[in-house]
């Protein structure tokens, strides 16, 4: 089933660093990945990115802006549409217009939504708290058989 996986929360809370160590953990942990947007992968560590990656056969698109007003419509309807992505992970802000577009998105393309919180802890550990988080979502994804387990070499 294709799916959408939005982390969302407010503003400021680590929606971004979140899905840019998910990012990182998915290219580490699928080292065979072929990247198609763009075709040299690189995660910025504090710009926010777009990138789409296949893993045997799956395509996954990530965009780490959330924002209200950030073009967030655009950007999930291009990973959509133009990618033909079967896992999507955006960020969205916890109500209001980054919401809808997820569920306007969602629902005229067919996809299955899963909505997740970052943790919420002191910026003291904000870091291993969304390194922790993204770990989490890569089991969760693995666990409802949305991308393989990779075998042990």
């Amino acid at each position: 089933m294709k799916t959408i996986l939005s982390v969302w929360n407010s503003g400021g809370k680590g929606k971004s660093g979140t899905i840019r160590e998910l990012a990182r953990i998915l290219l580490a942990n699928y080292p065979g990945y072929i990247p198609v947007k763009p075709l040299t992968i690189n995660i910025p560590s504090d710009i926010d990115f777009l990138i789409v990656i296949e893993i045997d056969g799956i395509r996954v698109g990530i965009v780490s802006q959330g924002d209200p007003g950030t073009g967030l419509d655009r950007k999930l309807k291009e990973l959509a549409d133009e990618h033909n992505c079967d896992i999507i992970i955006c960020a969205t802000r916890t109500r209001g217009e980054t919401v809808k577009i997820v569920d306007r998105i969602a629902k005229s393309r067919g996809y299955d939504t899963i909505r997740t919180s970052t943790y919420q802890v002191s910026t003291t550990h904000r870091k291993l708290a969304n390194q922790l988080k993204a770990k989490h979502l890569l089991d969760l994804l693995q666990s409802l058989e949305l991308l393989p387990v990779p075998e042990l070499v």
